[in-house]
């Protein structure tokens, strides 16, 4: 089984390979929850629960509620971008709140235009830049 681009129908990696990128940011302090989005359709392709979170029903509902808002910013930062002309993507978006933050990274490698993950990490106990490195590597191991 493959997970695939919902608007195309193009594959994008096999399940094994999504669940286990996803489960290399189960690592991360403080993770509240990760979750891979078709951003078109604000559709969760998979989700992971981290020790920070909840992992009953509030906490599941969350994570889709956090992941349709991603997909909400990331279509108006496309085009905010696009109408700048700016040559430059966007790397990850950011936001802090009182509890957590949330950072929303491209996955531009992974073969589905848009395709994004995002990530609710406990801001008492997440060292963001550490937590920014290991989403980094995310992108190249869904390519494959």
């Amino acid at each position: 089984m493959v997970v695939t681009d919902v608007s195309s129908g193009g594959m994008v990696a096999p399940v094994n390979a999504v669940r286990e990128a996803l489960d290399r940011l189960g690592g991360v302090t403080g993770l509240v929850s990760a979750s891979l989005v078709e951003p078109s359709s604000g559709h969760v392709l998979e989700t992971i629960h981290g020790e920070a979170g909840d992992p009953g029903p509030p906490g599941r509902s969350a994570a889709a509620t956090v992941a349709a808002g991603a997909s909400d910013v990331v279509q108006v930062l496309r085009l905010m971008t696009a109408s700048l002309g700016a040559a430059d993507d966007v790397e990850d978006v950011i936001v802090t709140l009182g509890r957590h933050h949330h950072v929303v990274r491209p996955l531009p490698e992974a073969g589905v235009d848009g395709l994004f993950v995002i990530v609710t990490l406990d801001r008492a106990g997440t060292n963001l830049a550490l937590a920014r490195r290991q989403l980094r590597a995310l992108g190249p191991a869904l390519a494959g």
